[in-house]
């Protein structure tokens, strides 16, 4: 093998590893963001039973408003030499989108915020936003005529 080649395939393997790098780092960040996520709506649905709305909220895995299921899933779409990464909050067709960024940063409905502020606690605008959620969820199964 002559050095150009394998210079150009050094530099073919260097970008490989960082993708790779990039997107085990989105996973495990998507991943967290996720279970923040998943607690703030087990919180507001929990308020929500406490007003004798028809909530599952015993486990993360099982939540429910009036009998549609919530998910709040981790979504890494990696294509090289691109990474996203997001949280997708669902619930019938009530859906929401939490970014997450390549420089660590979060957006969700409003100011992006930091990963490290969410890890040291959780935010206002991003504690609304996952309420904001959790109502427009409520409101949409409750259109479909959903006995309360």
């Amino acid at each position: 093998m002559n050095p150009a080649s394998k210079a150009l395939l050094d530099t073919t393997i260097k970008e490989w590893a960082k993708f790779i790098a990039e997107r085990e780092k989105l996973q495990a960040a998507a991943k967290e963001v996720a279970a923040v996520a998943k607690n703030l709506i087990q919180e507001n649905l929990a308020y929500l039973k406490l007003q004798n709305i028809n909530v599952e909220c015993d486990s993360q895995e099982a939540m429910k408003v009036l009998g549609t299921a919530i998910n709040a899933d981790p979504v890494v779409e990696a294509v090289f030499p691109n990474v996203k990464a997001s949280v997708v909050l669902k619930c019938g067709e009530a859906m929401r989108s939490i970014l997450i960024n390549p420089n660590m940063t979060i957006s969700a409905g409003g100011v992006a915020i930091t990963f490290e502020m969410l890890r040291k606690g959780v935010p206002e605008p991003f504690a609304t936003n996952a309420a904001d959620f959790v109502r427009d969820a409520f409101l949409y199964v409750a259109r479909l005529g959903t006995k309360v």
